[in-house]
C-alpha cells in the first residue's frame, strides 16, 4: 500500500553495516528535504543520528555489563519519542513531521547483541502502526572492502572497537558481509513498510529513490 503523500508525518529508519553510506544518505535527504520546500513550509524536521540511536549504548557495551532490559529501556525513549511526535501531528490536514533515523533495533540485535529479535519485535510492530518506514542498504563485497575496510582504516571503529570482530582487513570484511545476511533476515521479518536498496551506484540516484520511498 503506498502511504498518502499528504499523511502529516514521515519517517525512514536507515539500516545497514558500518560504512555503507547510511549517514551520507541521510545527510543527502535533509539537503533536499530542504531545498524542496517552500518558504516558511520546512515545518519539523528531526535527524535521530548514532549519537542518539546507538551511542547510549557504547559505554555499557565496552564494559561488558550491557543488558536486554538496559538496551530496551533505550529503545523505550527512542520509539516513545517518535510515537510522541506522531501522535503531536496526527490531525493535521497536510505534512508537518519528517524524522530520519540513522540505526536502531536491527542494529541492536546485531551490535552490541544482547537483543534478540524476540526482545525488538514489539518496538518494530510500534514504528509500524505509526507508518515509519525501514530501508536496508546493501553493497557488494567490493564496494563492503572500498568504504567499510579500506576508507576507514585508520579510524578507532575500526581499529578499536571492530577489532573483536577481526584481526586482519579480510576477517574483518567477511564479518561485514556475514551481519549484511544477517540484516538482510531481520529486515525480512520487520514489519514495517520496506526497501532493500543496493549502495554500489551514485549517491544522487540512491538519494532520489530513497526520498521518495521516505516522501511519497
Amino acid at each position: 500500500m503506498r502511504k498518502d503523500p499528504t499523511a502529516p508525518f514521515h519517517a525512514l529508519l536507515v539500516e545497514g553495516i558500518p560504512g555503507i553510506g547510511k549517514s551520507t544518505l541521510i545527510d543527502a535527504l535533509i539537503r533536499r528535504h530542504v531545498v524542496s520546500a517552500e518558504p516558511r513550509r520546512i515545518r519539523t524536521l528531526i535527524h535521530l543520528s548514532q549519537a542518539h540511536t546507538y551511542g547510549p549504548l557504547a559505554a555499557a557495551e565496552d564494559a561488558g555489563t550491557l543488558t536486554v532490559e538496559d538496551n530496551s529501556r533505550h529503545l523505550e525513549s527512542v520509539v516513545g519519542y517518535v510515537e510522541w511526535l506522531h501522535a503531536c501531528v496526527a490531525d493535521h490536514a497536510r505534512p508537518s513531521c519528517f524524522v530520519l533515523i540513522d540505526t536502531l533495533h536491527l542494529t541492536h540485535c546485531l551490535r552490541p547483541g544482547v537483543l534478540t529479535w524476540a526482545d525488538a519485535e514489539a518496538f518494530d510492530r510500534r514504528l509500524a502502526a505509526i507508518g515509519c518506514r525501514l530501508l536496508l542498504l546493501q553493497a557488494s563485497a567490493e564496494v563492503v572492502w572500498e568504504r567499510s575496510i579500506k576508507a576507514r582504516t585508520d579510524w578507532s571503529f575500526l581499529r578499536e572497537y571492530a577489532a573483536k570482530f577481526g584481526r586482519t582487513d579480510e576477517e574483518l570484511q567477511r564479518y561485514f558481509l556475514g551481519e549484511q545476511e544477517r540484516f538482510a533476515r531481520l529486515f525480512r521479518q520487520s514489519k514495517l513498510a520496506k526497501l532493500f536498496m543496493p549502495n554500489d551506484g551514485d549517491l544522487e540516484g540512491v538519494a532520489g529513490e530513497a526520498y521518495r520511498f521516505w516522501r511519497e
